[in-house]
Order: C-alpha cells, then structure tokens, then sequence
C-alpha cells in the first residue's frame, strides 16, 4: 500500500475539489491509501505550501507520495513536475517555488518535467487529443491560405497565441486532471522516467534564506507561517539562530514594521506572560516569534511573507545568561 498525501489551498469551500482528485485517484488506483495533509494553505501562498510540505513529508514511510496543488499560475508555461528525491520520496506539483526546501538541502535525486497524456485523466487526454487536432487543421488551413506578402507571418507563434503547453493544457484544475493521475499511476508501480524528460533545476522561491549582515548584530528573516494559535514560523533554522546567539548575547530587539520589540529568547512557553514576545525554538526546525496563551500574529498584525530583523544586543555571552 502506498501512501499518497495531498496538500491545497482548497479551504473548507473546496473540499469537493479535493473529492474529485480522490475519485480520480481512486478510478486508476483503488488500492491507493490517501492522506489530506491540510487545504487550508492560504489561497496562492506558495511560501506556506513549501513550508508545510517540507516539514510533514518524512513523518511518513519512505515512498509515499505528495501531491501538492498550490498553483497561482495554473494555465501558463510553467511545468508540473515531479521529483523523487534522495531519501526516497515522490513529490508531484507545479514547478513555482514549493519544492525549495528539497533544493536548498539536497535533497532532490531526479527531476521530470510531467509530459505523457497517457497518464492524465481520461476525458481531459481526450480535450487534449482534440485541440491538438484541431491546432493541427488551423495550421493547415493558414499554411494554403496564406499569400506572398504574409510570407514572414508566424500564424502559430503570434503574440495573441500561447506556448503549446498553454493552448493544449488550459485548464483550471490540473490537479485533478495532471498531478492526481500521474501519482496513482506511480503508486502502482509506474517508472518515475516514463512520464516525461528529466529537468535540470527547479525554480526556488525569492528571499529563501535568512540574511546576517556583516557585522553578525542583526538577522533578517521573514514569516513564512502562522498557525492557529498565532505562533509566526520564521525562516530561520534553529541551528544558525543559535550559533549567532551564542556568538554575540542573549538579548534580542525584533524590529517588525518599523516598530521595535523587546523579545525574550527561550525553549518553553510556560513561566512567560502573555504580554511578553518570545522567540521559540519551533517543532519543524525554525525559530517562531509567539506569546504565551496569545497571538503573536495578531499582537504584531502580521502576515506570511512579513519581513523582520532580530538585532543581537548586550556584551559578551559569558556575561549574561538567556533567558531560557
């Protein structure tokens, strides 16, 4: 049995979406076991899905499969790719960003750019097979139709026409009809290189990484989650927070839409008030700014993709002891 996950951005209005992608899944693959990971990612939030997405895929067994449809450029040039990566996992979505992580951690063994209709949905193959016909009669027509001074015309090719990949697969729901079917068919055993070319690279989402300034006194961050308690995901990963902390002292000002905050640093949320802010050690591996038994998010009236700077204040480390 093989385990196929599924991310969106669907939100509770949707979830006949989400049905719809389980009855196609289930048509080509009745043994598929399928999982909601969450369709709560907020609508086009690339940056939450490649956060989510990273931080849930190896709580399952190794070869389960995750199919994540967050796609705010569904109906363009883009590629719907999938990727197996070195640990062994499959991840199916469109190439815009959500796969950053895996990137930036090496984490991806092979690329494949999704090509062969064979392996879509059935009535939307079968759209396919007809506009490609159709395409093919048009160019016909324009190819005996056209006069001597039209000679430098490209008919196909004109700016009021898309790419191939736009005109063959317009579409508003290539997770049903794409990335769903391609994941039943691998969970049956369907080669990984027969369903398209293998891709280079990947597109990676901007502002990925924390930035230090040279002086190593500040860190700059951005908010990549926040969930329902309030709690603010930064991307800031435990282990480079602390090798700065510890390098310079364990007081912190958070500088957050042009307003400074004092902000305590600590592993534990108890013990703290609620007025107080608190930069936490966070389960997924990043440092969350939070309140205890309140909302940092509300607090700060903050936002994903919220950019921060934690300034690293005080002497040396030795003289003081954090707060933790």
């Amino acid at each position: 049995m093989t385990i196929i996950g599924i991310l969106t951005d669907f939100g509770p209005r949707g979830a006949h979406y989400v049905a719809e992608m389980k009855g196609v899944a289930y048509k080509i693959n009745p043994d598929a076991h399928l999982v909601d990971i969450s369709h709560n990612i907020a609508p086009f939030s690339i940056r939450e899905a490649a956060y989510a997405l990273f931080t849930v895929y190896d709580t399952f067994p190794i070869g389960s499969i995750f199919v994540t449809v967050v796609d705010p450029g569904v109906g363009s040039n883009r590629d719907i790719v999938a990727i197996q990566t070195t640990d062994g996992y499959f991840l199916i979505g469109p190439d815009n960003g959500i796969f950053s992580y895996f990137a930036q951690q090496g984490l991806i063994a092979v690329i494949v750019r999704i090509e062969d209709e064979e392996y879509f949905y059935p009535p939307f193959a079968e759209i396919i097979k007809e506009r490609r016909n159709r395409n093919d009669s048009i160019q016909d027509f324009e190819t005996e139709a056209r006069v001597p001074e039209m000679e430098n015309i490209d008919f196909m090719n004109s700016p009021e026409k898309n790419t191939e990949n736009e005109s063959l697969w317009a579409g508003t729901f290539h997770g049903r009809d794409i990335m769903m079917p391609v994941a039943a068919h691998l969970a049956q055993g369907l080669e990984l290189f027969s369903i398209g070319e293998i891709k280079d690279e990947i597109c990676m989402l901007d502002e990925f990484e924390p930035k230090i300034s040279d002086d190593q006194r500040t860190l700059e961050g951005l908010i990549q989650y926040s969930d329902s308690f309030g709690n603010l995901i930064t991307n800031i990963p435990i282990a480079q927070f602390y090798a700065l902390f510890h390098q310079t002292a364990p007081f912190l000002h958070l500088h957050f839409h042009d307003k400074e905050y004092q902000i305590k640093v600590s592993r534990i949320f108890a013990g703290h008030s609620s007025e107080s802010l608190l930069l936490v050690e966070g389960a997924s591996g990043f440092m969350e700014i939070c309140k205890n038994q309140a909302s940092a998010h509300d607090f700060l009236t903050a936002s994903v993709g919220d950019h921060f700077t934690l300034e690293f204040m005080g002497g040396l480390f030795s003289e003081f002891s954090p707060q933790l």
